[in-house]
């Protein structure tokens, strides 16, 4: 344990390399503070706020400062010293670990130096990711079942969260491929599972015009969704960019039962719109022939045919064959 005072004397920073743990008597807001105990590695310690949002709590691992030490460099301890060098690629983390212990992790691409001995380092790729979500029965707000198929977007950011802190993150992790994990069995396969159960029950699968279903809230269910799921990935060192839903229908067993049940909406929808325009019609008609007639009304009997007659063939669904009535 040492304590190191900066040369201005505003704070003072405790660092615990053995347990890689900091502790600040002020919080550091601009630089990151840097310690070296005797030939281990260095550890420097950075602190950040919450600027993900929607949930994310994703603090970055302390990084280790891995420069190559001057004096492996001369000629007796460069053989040395070459054993402890190693390669971190584009868009890799390493956590490195000590005997077992946790102490820091190695973000930066380029080749690093550390001590060899009891040394373990375990590595991640933080490229960006789905993972499809194919085909999930789910019910809705009223309790019909739905099939809802979606995809998750995702990408890595802590190499200590997704190879200590957590067993089988992801799916396809590149550590975890001789494992034969069975498909959907992955923390953040099982969490995406759950969220998406939980926020679709929220919403009927169709709704009247103006109120929130599945069919017509997909911007503002992708918004829950990543929140949610953030949040309860938060674990795992991995951001979520999004979660949307790519397809939606009912469950096969009450599928035509549906069907039938929209067509039936959809014809008296269209049955009600086709009279509202026949009494329109029929109520125009009507003062068009008092207004030729200079003021004088129609009988209303007549009155009576001619709407008769007018609502009969504008909302017949049936071709209408003209009659004439002959008097005796």
């Amino acid at each position: 344990m040492r304590r190191r005072v900066d040369n201005e004397g505003r704070r003072a920073t405790t660092i615990d390399v053995e347990r890689g743990v900091t502790s600040d008597d002020q919080k550091l807001s601009q630089t990151p503070d840097t310690t070296r105990t005797g030939s281990g590695p260095t550890l420097t310690t950075m602190s950040r706020g919450d600027e993900d949002g929607d949930g994310a709590d994703l603090s970055p691992d302390p990084e280790l400062d891995t420069k190559f030490p001057g004096c492996l460099r001369v000629a007796p301890c460069y053989r040395l010293g070459c054993c402890g060098v190693f390669v971190v690629a584009e868009r890799s983390h390493r956590a490195v670990l000590y005997f077992g212990k946790y102490v820091g992790s190695v973000t930066t691409p380029g080749i690093h130096f550390l001590p060899p001995i009891g040394r373990e380092l375990l590595e991640i790729s933080t490229a960006t990711r789905t993972m499809n979500m194919k085909d999930h029965k789910v019910l809705d707000r009223r309790g019909n079942p739905v099939v809802v198929s979606a995809v998750v977007t995702f990408e890595p950011t802590s190499a200590k969260r997704a190879r200590i802190d957590v067993q089988n993150p992801w799916p396809n992790a590149s550590w975890n491929l001789r494992a034969r994990i069975p498909p959907g069995e992955t923390y953040l396969e099982l969490q995406a599972q759950a969220v998406l159960k939980q926020v679709t029950s929220q919403f009927p699968y169709e709704a009247p015009e103006g109120q929130p279903s599945l069919q017509t809230e997909g911007a503002h269910l992708t918004k829950i969704l990543c929140r949610t799921l953030q949040q309860r990935v938060n674990g795992t060192g991995a951001r979520i960019l999004s979660f949307d839903l790519v397809d939606l229908s009912y469950a096969p067993e009450i599928a035509q039962a549906m069907l039938v049940r929209q067509q039936a909406a959809a014809l008296v929808d269209a049955r009600k719109l086709i009279v509202k325009a026949a009494v329109e019609m029929t109520t125009s008609a009507v003062k068009s022939l008092e207004a030729q007639m200079e003021g004088r009304q129609l009988p209303n009997d007549v009155k009576d045919r001619i709407c008769t007659n007018l609502l009969t063939v504008v909302c017949s669904s049936e071709a209408v064959t003209p009659t004439l009535g002959v008097g005796s």
